[in-house]
């Protein structure tokens, strides 16, 4: 008993007291308790670390910045919801279009101009880019800057198709001359046409 008595008194490293004298004091129940709930803790304490030891060791995932989600090829296009109206951005057609192209987009149903004064926020609400190709290929340096995933990008200009498909860097959805829509009629097909194409599900 008195061996049982030391190892157990060195395991624990707290005051026991040996049963013998416990049932003397009356404390035998009450030190029994504390005693093993003293294991107890130590038990728990003991498994938990086996468990978290056991598990394998996994990194935090490195934090990246945000990347731009410009798509550069039409696979990456999200198809845009079927809706009653679809938002329009209009951006620098050359200055004796803009009127035009300003008249036409407002008086069709489907169509909601939204104001270009505060481009890339007109652009971030955008279903639709109505945009020109800009001095130089300047339309490059708003793309660059705008989430293209669901948009629908529209590039109209004087250029030729192959030219503007070759000078600008970023996904174009469907090219048009500037001049081949000069009424209402023809441009409400044309509307028509590309919603057709924009909503349509791959």
């Amino acid at each position: 008993m008195k061996r049982l008595y030391n190892i157990i008194s060195k395991r624990f490293k707290m005051p026991f007291v040996c049963p013998q004298q416990l049932d003397v004091c009356g404390l035998v129940g009450e030190q029994f308790r504390m005693t093993t709930q003293y294991h107890m803790h130590r038990t728990n304490i003991a498994r938990s670390l086996a468990r978290l030891s056991s598990r394998p060791i996994t990194a935090d995932q490195t934090a990246y910045p945000i990347q731009n989600n410009r798509c550069d090829s039409p696979n990456d296009r999200v198809p845009l919801p079927l809706k009653t109206v679809y938002t329009i951005c209009l951006w620098q057609p050359y200055f004796w279009l803009k009127d035009t192209y300003t008249t036409l987009i407002e008086n069709n149903e489907q169509l909601n101009l939204l104001n270009d004064v505060h481009l890339y926020s007109a652009a971030a609400e955008a279903d639709i880019l109505l945009f020109s190709s800009g001095c130089n290929y300047s339309v490059n340096g708003i793309l660059e800057q705008i989430n293209l995933r669901n948009k629908y990008v529209i590039i109209i200009s004087t250029y030729s198709e192959h030219k503007i498909r070759t000078h600008i860097q970023h996904r174009i959805d469907h090219y048009q001359n500037a001049y081949l829509v000069d009424s209402q009629e023809e441009f409400d097909q044309f509307i028509a046409d590309i919603l057709n194409l924009a909503t349509k599900q791959d």
